[in-house]
């Protein structure tokens, strides 16, 4: 059985490279050469302009190549937090669920020195790590449970199956579709339960098989910079479920006397409750793949469309008489992730492009939000 310390080894280095590859495969939202345009978190701070941009993701990358390999990688925990707050202050589309789960694991991490020498932290940070995946399926579950996953997202992710089984096959699956929240809400939970939390182990690690097959090159071959997290998460489930170390309720009050610990379980596991109110952001809820998030549109004229650049201009579609753009696609193409789902980020995206136009009348923006609780 592996220590809670070799634990805490085994889960940063693998945390440290799946975070590497996907900012590889998502590498033009870390730069500044694109025509996506950056949205900082506050509207005082200035562009960073090429090569500095460049400097700033080499040194990230180098940082999470030595996090991987080094014995005791504590100060390159606080180097890579230092430099990837910096990146993700310039832009908030940086804030991709699986970056902001990543560093919020490095910063308990950066309270730990590595020696196993305090048998106390070490169980600590094993058990608030342990809520942080359970929470993970537990809101990501509840998000689903919303008209849209059961319309249009449950039946898009089916389809390289469906596709295979002739016409009105998704029938036939009718009622995993209704299950499937309810299924992953509830291996969050048992993942925390002893008696069972093997089975949630084996749950979790199924619906993963499931998401790689059907959006992974053999299905829609749809969002790469996610199949290194899907990965890393069946090894995160192992790595802390698949052992006889129980989660116990001292253990629980013991995390609280770290304030690493309290800061990461308000974050992480109570805030998104707020997302159903849409008070918190969905990208910080572990609401993925639920059908249910913010959206919006950009319009223009013909002739402002002309304006545009024309790596700008080959995103727009003819919309009755106008050009519209889609803010989520034209994100995804040009640096590999979605947008940041939230009104704020849309806005700024809208007004980048005003340097376009000769009147900012002549560029707005139709806003999609989220379905609210009580919706």
């Amino acid at each position: 059985m592996i220590n809670t310390c070799n634990q805490i080894r085994l889960i940063t280095r693998i945390a440290a490279i799946a975070c590497l590859i996907s900012m590889l495969l998502s590498f033009n939202i870390w730069t500044n050469e694109r025509s996506f345009p950056t949205s900082p978190i506050f509207d005082f701070l200035p562009t960073i302009f090429h090569p500095i941009d460049y400097i700033i993701i080499a040194l990230v990358f180098i940082t999470l190549i030595l996090i991987a390999i080094v014995r005791n990688p504590q100060k390159l925990i606080v180097l890579f937090l230092v430099v990837g707050l910096t990146l993700l202050v310039f832009d908030l589309n940086r804030w991709q669920p699986w970056f902001y789960q990543y560093y919020l694991m490095f910063f308990l991490f950066s309270f730990f020195n590595y020696r196993c020498d305090d048998t106390k932290q070490q169980v600590a940070i094993i058990s608030i790590i342990k809520i942080m995946i359970a929470a993970i399926y537990f809101w990501s579950g509840l998000h689903k449970f919303n008209p849209n996953f059961i319309a249009d997202t449950f039946p898009w992710l089916m389809e390289p199956i469906t596709d295979h089984l002739g016409d009105n096959s998704l029938s036939h699956f009718k009622m995993l579709g209704y299950s499937f929240p309810l299924i992953e809400s509830v291996s969050g939970i048992i993942l925390l339960i002893n008696p069972i939390k093997k089975l949630g182990m084996i749950l979790i690690i199924s619906m993963h098989v499931f998401i790689l097959i059907v959006i992974g090159p053999l299905g829609h071959n749809y969002n790469p910079v996610v199949w290194p997290w899907n990965l890393a998460m069946i090894a995160f489930s192992i790595i802390l479920f698949n052992n006889e170390q129980d989660f116990k309720a001292i253990d629980f009050r013991n995390m609280f006397r770290y304030h690493s610990i309290k800061i990461v379980f308000v974050l992480f596991v109570l805030m998104p409750q707020l997302n159903f109110f849409n008070k918190w952001d969905s990208y910080l809820s572990h609401n993925l793949y639920s059908g249910n998030t913010s959206s919006a549109d950009i319009y223009f004229s013909k002739e402002t469309k002309e304006r545009l650049p024309e790596s700008i201009q080959k995103y727009a579609v003819i919309s009755d008489q106008e050009y519209a753009i889609a803010i989520k696609y034209w994100c995804m193409q040009e640096t590999g992730v979605p947008a940041y789902p939230e009104q704020r980020n849309f806005e700024a995206i809208k007004n980048a492009l005003y340097i376009y136009s000769t009147d900012t009348s002549e560029i707005y923006m139709t806003f999609t939000p989220k379905l609210k609780l009580n919706d």
